[in-house]
């Protein structure tokens, strides 16, 4: 009976709606502090209706979804009529200035914001005038990022620190989820825009002497964000910069991702501080200095480029200086499987000095040799030369891997060498790890693994919600990444209720496209779920939980996966349609009588 209430209803899918997911292209500001409850700008596309977000932790709830309405232009004398209220607002006043003598006032535009000025609170207000007071450039209005909501979010005194996952969610689907930061420190956001024709409000001070601060704060075209510090004199502080891992990719700009830049300036002006990068492959600056006085210093924020768009959110810590952790003992896993025979690891010293590692090799046949540098955070771009002896002819080089997809919000895999080498007798042999550019010290370190190839296999999605209506496909894509050898076929399961299509990748299938259907008779509200590769093994049945990713584009060319926490599905239930009434059988007149 279930293969047949199955079957039909795949006779009876209509063609997929046209129903486009919400897409959430960032939040302001990007975090907040357990115990604390606040209002934040989401802004993106196809956001009407919002119906809430999802958390990847406990503790963070939704309080209140208010959209803000669509601004179009307003008409030459409405454009005036608003400036002045605002500017009486300013000064002020809430009543509505009389309106104009305007011929065309029947064709102002209509705004539920602009008809209730005189009721704003202050951020809603600075909405409105950032709106009519800056110029419109239309070759940097960004479609995806056009609409804005406003979410009040509360966090629970117990919430757990870190980066987690926010997602958005409607009748119509679930966005991609952003990086959303709870931290213990407290935070400061930049001062709401004021009119550059009023009188600019002096800045806070924000006392970063013991404890540290976050700076939030969002760069628009060619905008520069200005903070003030509270620092001691004499003591060493860390500065460190969250804006690309908050928007790891844009696809319509180059280099295609938010390049941030810290200047620190003592009361005089002068530059004592100053940092882009944090090395030369993360773009996020960190940094420390030490001021040689107590005072407030001015810390300065703007886009190496001076670019700028809504979703150039950053976070900046500012907190005393701790000496980092150079003990590089989490390079491998806990776990040890039988087919590692040995681990070892070691730094690149200073002037390109290469580390070496001895290892036996009992008896002919290939050995994996996977080399840990750049996934851990080391600076090594790893070089990877097997040799019979110290000062002998190379007998293999591995240099950069060749990946089949890019993942991480900074890809690095590609730069740890990886490779297997067929021994044809045994010996002692070494292998030399130095770096591909003669740079060496305590952060070029490494991990390196030798075994026997272990034939497995990993799956990736190309998306990470599961927004699923009755009846309604939805087509979602993988990747298949065969490791070692691993030939076998690999089957996707999902969640119980759905329906999958096109869920096994034979042997030598690494992409593959699911449609998914929800069979279900019960409501599954937004929440994480699993979902399933499995294959075989050598005889053995075994399943790995498949990687959550999102799909973004970077500068208009490379394609990225962005790994999430988690899945999350949303199901909503439905039934069959009722069964149609066929007409009753004609009857055939009998043999010899006429038709009348």
């Amino acid at each position: 009976m279930k293969r047949f209430y199955v079957a039909l209803l795949l006779l009876l899918l209509p063609v997929a709606c046209i129903a486009a997911d919400p897409y959430l292209g960032y939040i302001y500001p990007a975090g907040i502090r357990p115990g604390c409850t606040n209002r934040f700008i989401v802004g993106g596309q196809n956001l009407w209706k919002l119906r809430g977000m999802h958390f990847s932790c406990r503790g963070l709830r939704v309080v209140d979804i208010e959209p803000v309405p669509r601004f179009v232009p307003p008409t030459g004398m409405q454009r005036k009529h608003l400036k002045n209220w605002l500017d009486g607002i300013a000064a002020g006043d809430r009543e509505e200035p009389k309106k104009p003598d305007d011929p065309y006032i029947s064709e102002w535009r209509s705004n539920s914001w602009w008809r209730a000025l005189g009721t704003l609170d202050p951020l809603k207000i600075s909405i409105v005038e950032h709106y009519l007071f800056t110029p419109r450039n239309p070759l940097q209005d960004t479609p995806s990022l056009r609409q804005m909501v406003l979410v009040t979010i509360a966090a629970d005194p117990d919430v757990e620190p870190g980066v987690h996952d926010a997602a958005i969610w409607n009748d119509s689907g679930i966005s991609p989820p952003r990086p959303f930061v709870v931290s213990p420190l407290s935070r400061m956001k930049e001062p709401l825009y004021v009119p550059p024709h009023r009188k600019q409000p002096d800045l806070p001070v924000v006392d970063a002497t013991l404890e540290g601060a976050i700076l939030d704060g969002q760069i628009l075209p060619g905008q520069t964000d200005t903070f003030k510090l509270q620092l001691s004199g004499g003591r060493r502080y860390a500065v460190k910069a969250l804006a690309r891992e908050l928007q790891p990719y844009v696809g319509d700009a180059v280099p295609g991702f938010f390049n941030l830049e810290i200047v620190v300036r003592d009361a005089n002006g002068n530059i004592i501080a100053k940092a882009d990068d944090a090395d030369r492959f993360r773009p996020d600056p960190v940094f420390d200095f030490k001021p040689a006085y107590p005072d407030v210093y001015t810390l300065e924020v703007h886009d190496v480029l001076y670019r700028g768009r809504a979703d150039f959110v950053y976070a900046i810590t500012v907190e005393p200086y701790e000496l980092p952790d150079l003990n590089h003992d989490g390079v491998f896993p806990s776990d040890i499987s039988e087919a590692v025979l040995k681990r070892c690891k070691g730094v690149v010293g200073r002037g390109g000095t290469a580390s070496v590692c001895e290892f036996e090799v009992e008896r002919p046949g290939p050995l994996v040799f996977d080399v840990m540098a750049r996934r851990k955070g080391s600076s090594l771009d790893a070089v990877l030369t097997l040799r019979k002896r110290v000062g002998d002819a190379p007998l293999i080089q591995w240099d950069d891997v060749t990946n089949k997809v890019l993942v991480g919000t900074i890809p690095q895999g590609e730069c740890d060498p990886f490779g297997i080498y067929d021994f044809k007798e045994p010996g002692r042999y070494v292998a030399e790890i130095s770096d591909r550019t003669g740079h060496g010290g305590p952060e070029y370190f490494w991990g390196m693994e030798i075994r026997r190839p272990s034939p497995d296999f990993e799956v990736l999605s190309l998306r990470s919600t599961l927004p699923l209506l009755w009846g309604r496909p939805l087509k979602m894509d993988f990747a298949v990444l065969r490791k070692e050898g691993f030939k076998g076929d690999v089957t996707i399961e999902f969640p119980k209720g759905v329906v999958a299509r096109g869920n096994v990748a034979t042997a030598g299938v690494e992409r593959l496209t699911v449609t998914l259907t929800y069979v279900g008779r019960t409501s599954i509200d937004v929440g994480p779920v699993k979902v399933l590769a499995k294959g075989l093994i050598d005889g053995k049945t075994v399943r790995r939980q498949v990687v959550p990713c999102d799909e973004y584009e970077q500068a208009f060319a490379w394609r990225h996966l962005v790994p999430a926490k988690s899945f999350v599905m949303r199901a909503t239930p439905g039934k069959l349609p009722p069964p149609r009434k066929r007409p009753p059988p004609r009857k055939m007149p009998q043999k010899g009588k006429s038709r009348k």
